[in-house]
């Protein structure tokens, strides 16, 4: 069964939110770690994607309040432009990255990332040991 993201309540919303937990094991993807959670709740594809990135937003935001927090006090070497420029531009670009995602995860699914993940995950361990 797949379910729609019209279908997420309350209780599958937060056990998804509170598989972010796992992202902070070094080497863990939270968008994979939450998309997966997702997909074993029933949702589809496509609804999996969207709402990680969804769920993306606080943890964005929190990042950002604790770097502007670092940063007050230091000497601005950048102009105001210049740094509404770059947000402009890393805005778009990850927009574009993320309907990109959205749609081969749609099409593909998750495997190719498994794969890609677990190789390299193999790889860092046996270069490491």
């Amino acid at each position: 069964r797949t379910l729609g993201i019209a279908a997420i309540g309350l209780g599958m919303a937060t056990a998804i939110g509170l598989a972010q937990v796992l992202a902070l094991i070094p080497g863990t993807s939270r968008s994979g770690i939450t998309i997966t959670a997702a997909l074993l709740l029933g949702l589809r594809r496509d609804d999996a994607a969207h709402f990680s990135f969804l769920l993306s937003i606080p943890v964005i935001l929190g990042a950002l309040v604790l770097m502007v927090k670092d940063l007050a006090g230091v000497e601005q070497i950048y102009s105001l432009l210049q740094l509404l420029v770059a947000m402009l531009v890393s805005g778009v670009v990850a927009y574009l990255t993320i309907a990109f995602f959205v749609r081969l995860v749609t099409r593909v699914g998750m495997l190719p990332f498994v794969v890609y993940r677990l190789t390299l995950g193999l790889i860092l361990v046996l270069f490491f040991l």
